[in-house]
């Protein structure tokens, strides 16, 4: 079984744009999968989902989440994790970051849709930097120190341009976007077939009728004789084609 924390469908390039502002960020995970809702613990705040090769992946959506967008168990779903790292030099006498959470909902091509995105953000100061093993130590706001072996080589390139002593903001972003694609078959018509109104209509058609009073007749007025009736035209006769 697998555990997600969260994960906006966005991904954020690596790069650097300079040495006076140097950052990186960097894509960890990307992926796609179709998957069938299971259940949807409000209580718990998680939603457990099972992949079409059945795989059951639960999601932990928070406290600050007040309700899925859309979800309900059973629903079927096209989903995308995404989850990136990024890290810049903290500028001075800048407040703390602090961790946020998202959630996003609307339609695509008719089918609902849903994104649900965790910032977590924090400030760390560098302890220690060894770039031949691409090894960082660095201590948190919260005072527990942490050891990282960078392998990818946007954040060994961040290492190189850090020193002992730096104050570093550190983003982790995580979410899930997804897209509900229930469908329901519409049943199959004889194009043979003659065309009829519905029963459902033509049972409240006769009850409306039946239910409707009748409109009384109008009295002649006393005195003024009736019209007398106008006879009817001959019919005209029948014309052969020609031979």
């Amino acid at each position: 079984m697998a555990a997600c924390a969260l994960t906006v469908g966005g991904v954020v390039a690596a790069g650097l744009p300079s040495a006076a502002h140097a950052q990186a960020s960097v894509l960890l995970k990307n992926q796609s999968a179709k998957a069938v809702v299971e259940t949807v613990d409000h209580d718990a705040r998680e939603l457990l989902l099972r992949e079409a090769n059945g795989h059951l992946i639960t999601i932990e959506y928070g406290s600050a989440v007040r309700d899925l967008p859309h979800v309900n168990a059973g629903d079927k779903l096209s989903i995308r994790f995404v989850e990136t790292l990024g890290a810049v030099i903290a500028p001075p006498d800048s407040p703390l970051p602090e961790s946020t959470l998202t959630t996003a909902k609307g339609y695509v091509h008719g089918h609902p849709r849903g994104v649900i995105a965790a910032f977590r953000r924090e400030r760390a100061t560098v302890q220690s930097i060894d770039l031949a093993t691409h090894t960082l130590s660095f201590v948190t706001t919260d005072g527990e120190s942490h050891i990282a072996v960078l392998r990818i080589k946007a954040m060994q390139d961040f290492m190189a341009t850090l020193k002992v002593g730096d104050v570093i903001d550190i983003t982790r972003t995580e979410s899930i976007s997804y897209v509900i694609l229930n469908d329901t078959a519409a049943p199959a018509v004889d194009p043979n077939a003659p065309v009829q109104a519905p029963a459902d209509a033509a049972n409240a058609a006769a009850g409306a009728a039946a239910t409707v009073p009748a409109v009384p007749a109008v009295p002649a007025a006393p005195g003024v004789p009736a019209a007398p009736a106008v006879p009817a035209a001959p019919a005209a006769p029948a014309v052969s084609p020609a031979q």
